[in-house]
């Protein structure tokens, strides 16, 4: 009976170390993991026509310098950036096959179209439905595409995406003209996450000297109303 056992045993070692030999095969003994850091601010905004200098990043492994090992990746022209929202992405693999990587984005704003910008919802912000629930801190984009309409990144100033922790999915984007008094119509939006649009937008308003945009959205059958104040980081 021992010696069953111990055939038993070393038959199960000899199992083990060869699936293990299967994992491990290809990969060093140890694996150092990339570093990556940016140079300059995560957030860029940039005129539109001007070329951008990109202030670039780092990247160390194992204490060694890498960077020029860095990928870069975006849809951005640096040279005669065009209006938009563009994340570029810094990244690095080491030798087994692992990643790192860092982003930076960045918004490129026509000149004749200053509502354009990063903004912060304020936290006199509320929602009205069976009472009322004030919320704000959270980040917002406007974005201007050169002819006067705007994507704005969430018309419910992060409530779902942020406050909930729902994710992006659930930021409700719209689409909207500012006119020449700063006043704010929609003109179309949609919520990914669970497919719908909202109701509509009053008191919409962007208010160039204060640097303050604001709206009134009715969202969902029951209807929520989301009153949102932001203002423009500076």
């Amino acid at each position: 009976m021992k010696r069953y056992i111990s055939l038993l045993a070393v038959s199960l070692a000899m199992v083990t170390f060869t699936s293990c030999d299967k994992d491990t095969e290809g990969l060093t003994d140890i694996t150092y993991y990339p570093v990556v850091e940016l140079e300059g601010p995560v957030y860029e905004l940039v005129t539109a026509g001007q070329a951008f200098t990109d202030p670039g990043c780092t990247a160390t492994l194992d204490g060694v310098d890498v960077t020029d090992q860095i990928q870069v990746t975006t849809a951005l022209n640096f040279s005669n950036p065009a209006p938009g929202y563009y994340p570029i992405v810094y990244s690095v693999t080491n030798a087994d096959g692992f990643s790192a990587s860092a982003t930076r984005y960045v918004l490129v704003a026509d000149p004749d179209e200053p509502a354009s910008g990063f903004y912060t919802v304020s936290t006199d912000s509320y929602r009205d439905y069976n009472g009322i629930t004030y919320f704000g801190g959270y980040p917002l984009t406007v974005v201007g595409d050169g002819n006067g309409n705007y994507e704005i990144s969430d018309l419910l100033g992060g409530w779902y995406e942020y406050r909930a922790g729902y994710g992006s999915a659930y930021a409700l984007q719209g689409d909207v003209k500012i006119d020449a008094d700063g006043v704010l119509t929609l003109v179309d939006s949609y919520l990914i996450g669970w497919g719908d649009s909202a109701n509509g937008i009053t008191d919409g308003k962007f208010d160039a000297s204060a640097g303050t945009i604001t709206w009134n959205v009715s969202y969902t059958d029951y209807p929520f109303n989301f009153i949102v104040n932001a203002t423009k980081n500076q």
